[in-house]
């Protein structure tokens, strides 16, 4: 029943057909009851109407849901085998021994491949761990016969050399492990096993036909003696059923005898037992064994993990479970590839989940090595691009690609990038190697970038270019927008499978909090990246070098494997990124004046100041641009982040002029950006075309200009009939006055000169030629 039920339940995890489940269990519940030569029960296990099989899985509630024919259920799943009313050996219809049930329960994880019905699936029986087998004590004269000691004379056994009962004893077929304690007691010329139900067992060196021994070559590893016995309908009568389930074509069996280390079982078995069988005796001489066979080295691992966790100071819960259930662990490696998985997959998504730890690395010989680095604007990357591109420039020929884009990757621009160094390799195919490092926008799906280097329409050009490794600037001074919440992309950019190492770009000098939690941050999204510190992107150690410019370290198996179980259908474009939040985008603006060299210094190291907090809306991160200050004809490239202030402005020595008239351009990169609030900051950056003034009325004077200007004045002549009395000014007539008699006339002249300027300036605005900083 035991092998009836284990092989339905090995055939449903590979078919998820509950018939073909129910037909294996017959078969191999009829098959296995023909090798005991009782036709009676043969007949009843035929005739079907007492036999009952069930496969059903439990909801939460432990209630019974049927399966569905081909579809995989997560839920545990019960299946049970039931025998009715068996007949006894003296085959009368009205004579029953009994009935008999045995169940288990097991969990299954399934990958399913599409367009057919292949299936790769592995099985976790929870209830492994309790024995597969049970003896009932005997009783009465069949019990006096089983546990009664050796009843021949003395010398068929010699002298006894061991008594101990810290052994175990088992079979050869792991399904019914765990094995069973008996006691051992070693003569001379042969062995007696003492079990607490069966009884006494005895073997004479007549009945052994060869003894191995297995230690592993230490004496801190459990030792197996390995007893082949030839199985005869005597030697039947005598052992336990369960230890010879396993027989092979020349009817043979194997009988496990284990010793644990530092025991008395152990110390005599190599003091006592192997002395004296080598000497004088009757057993067959025991031969060492190197190595084991699988079912049998299964075995002694179960034994020696036993052993080991015993031993150890610190034990996890779920390593305890793991001795009583050996496959654990295998289960759950496949069920932790399993559950990253929606539906069926292709056969190459399936190939690169089942790829092996060993498997050897498709040679890059003959192709263009590529090297991508990514990271957010202002991390560094671009001058990593460049420490890298100067290295063993004699050997290699660089070539890298670069945009000013960091949203959005210009795919036309990175294929015609590889034409280029595909034509270049050609050049300097036998001087030369080339190599291409791609500068990747830093809030583009890195999927996406290796997406587009395989994506070209010709298969023999892409098949040139294999990615060596993918390299991740960060600065962490360039890291949060607001608390703690992170740059788009960054995290996405740190993901298992996506990046093989982090550089560090700033705050490596000194010990460093931000540092430390960044880098606790990243170890819990990836554990196994490597982390690299080179201040400003200068990376100076040969190992860090070696480790961006590896050729093969993305193609590592376990590399695609997290990148298959991240996003399964990467290839293919689906999902297409992982959500950027909050939302970037870049706004290009092209211009045709210079600008004020102060007034744009001073207004980008404002931008932090002018910060929107959640949901960021309209706040910019990081400017780039290629233009030119007042005064001065040459070009500038120009690069600015925000959050750390870093401003690069550095020469350019290409020649960008177009036509007549030089075009400039700008990039902003924020959170919506609008064009028309970026005309209006970018306007701030140039001297606009002042608005002509209107001229002064009396009427537009205040009162304060009207005291200064009283005040400047006050002291001059007075008129005829006016006198000042100390206080007041007083006329002939007695008018009274705080303010001079000519005050109006002052005011005129104020006016008048005013005027004058006013008019002067306005004359000039009409002669001087203001030229718009958006006219092209």
């Amino acid at each position: 029943m035991v092998r009836a039920v284990l092989a339905s339940i090995k055939v449903y995890s590979q078919t998820l057909q509950v018939t073909q489940a129910k037909a294996a269990c017959f078969k191999t519940l009829t098959d296995e009851c023909s090798k005991l030569n009782n036709q009676c029960l043969l007949d009843h296990i035929k005739d079907g109407s007492l036999v009952q099989f069930k496969l059903v899985s439990l909801n939460s509630n432990h209630s019974e849901e049927s399966l569905t024919e081909g579809v995989h259920c997560k839920k545990m799943k019960l299946i049970s085998l039931a025998l009715y009313d068996i007949p006894s050996l003296h085959n009368t219809k009205q004579d029953h021994i009994g009935s008999m049930l045995f169940a288990e329960s097991f969990l299954d994880s399934c990958i399913q491949l599409s367009g057919g019905c292949d299936v790769n699936s592995h099985v976790f029986i929870l209830t492994s761990c309790i024995p597969r087998h049970q003896i009932w004590s005997l009783s009465g004269n069949d019990r006096k016969m089983h546990t009664s000691a050796p009843s021949l004379p003395i010398d068929f056994w010699g002298e006894p050399l061991m008594t101990q009962g810290d052994i175990s004893m088992t079979g050869t077929w792991t399904a019914l492990l765990p094995p069973e304690r008996v006691v051992l007691t070693a003569w001379t010329h042969g062995v007696t096993v003492q079990t607490s139900d069966y009884g006494s067992v005895s073997l004479l060196g007549s009945d052994i036909n060869s003894i191995a021994l297995y230690d592993g070559d230490s004496m801190s590893k459990v030792t197996l003696l390995l007893l082949k016995i030839n199985l005869t309908s005597i030697m039947a009568d005598r052992l336990p059923p369960h230890v010879y389930s396993e027989v092979d074509e020349r009817g043979m069996f194997t009988l496990i005898l284990a010793f644990s280390p530092h025991t008395k079982a152990h110390t005599q078995l190599f003091g006592n037992v192997l002395p004296a069988w080598k000497m004088e005796s009757q057993l067959p001489e025991v031969k060492r064994l190197d190595e084991l066979n699988c079912n049998i080295q299964e075995i002694h691992t179960y034994l020696q993990r036993q052993i080991d966790v015993s031993f150890s100071s610190e034990t996890w819960p779920l390593k305890k479970v793991s001795l009583t259930m050996p496959h654990l662990y295998d289960f759950l490696e496949h069920l932790t590839t399993s559950c990253g998985l929606y539906g069926s997959v292709t056969r190459d998504v399936y190939q690169s989940l089942m790829v092996s730890q060993n498997t050897k690395l498709e040679s890059t010989d003959d192709k263009i090595i590529v090297t991508i680095i990514t990271g957010a604007p202002g991390s560094g990357k671009d001058v990593l691009a460049d420490v890298i591109s100067s290295f063993n420039y004699n050997i290699i020929n660089w070539i890298v690609f670069k945009q000013s884009e960091e949203c959005q990757l210009d795919m036309a621009h990175l294929h015609q990038t590889m034409i280029t160094a595909a034509q270049t390799s050609s050049h300097w195919l036998l001087s030369k190697t080339t190599r291409l490092i791609i500068v990747a926008p830093g809030f583009c799906d890195t999927p996406e970038v290796v997406r587009a280097i395989s994506s070209h329409s010709d298969h023999s050009f892409r098949s040139l270019f294999h990615v060596g490794a993918v390299t991740l600037c960060i600065d962490p001074l360039n890291t949060f927008m607001e608390h703690k919440l992170t740059l788009p992309m960054l995290t996405a950019h740190c993901a298992q499978g996506w990046v093989n190492n982090i550089v560090f770009t700033s705050q490596t000098m000194a010990p460093s909090e931000l540092l430390d939690n960044i880098q606790t941050l990243i170890r819990s999204i990836n554990y196994d990246v490597a982390m690299l510190k080179a201040e400003q992107g200068h990376v100076k150690r040969s190992a860090d070098l070696d480790l961006i410019m590896s050729e093969t370290a993305f193609s590592e198996s376990h590399m695609e494997r997290s990148r298959v179980l991240l996003k399964p259908y990467w290839r293919e474009g689906y999902p297409h990124a992982w959500p950027c939040l909050p939302v970037m985008n870049d706004v290009l603006l092209q211009f045709t004046h210079p600008l004020e060299k102060h007034l744009t210094l001073i207004n980008l190291r404002n931008l932090k100041k002018s910060f929107q907090s959640f949901p960021f809306i309209g706040n910019i991160y990081n400017v780039t641009g290629l233009l030119a200050f007042t005064g001065s004809p040459q070009f500038f490239t120009l690069q600015f982040s925000t959050l750390n202030g870093k401003l690069v402005l550095k020469e350019s020595v290409a020649n960008h002029q177009n036509g007549d008239n030089p075009v400039y351009k700008i990039i902003f990169t924020g959170v919506q950006l609008k064009e028309h609030d970026l005309k209006v900051f970018l306007n701030t950056c140039v001297k606009q075309k002042p608005e002509k003034k209107k001229l002064l009325m009396k009427e537009d004077l205040t009162k304060q200009e009207i005291d200064k200007i009283h005040a400047s004045h006050h002291l001059e002549d007075l008129p005829e009939g006016w006198y000042y009395n100390g206080s007041q000014f007083v006329s002939m007539d007695g008018e009274r006055s705080h303010t001079h008699p000519n005050l109006d006339k002052f005011l005129s002249d104020y006016l008048a000169k005013k005027n004058a300027d006013i008019a002067q300036f306005n004359k000039r605005i009409e002669v001087e030629s203001y030229t718009s900083l958006w006219q092209l």
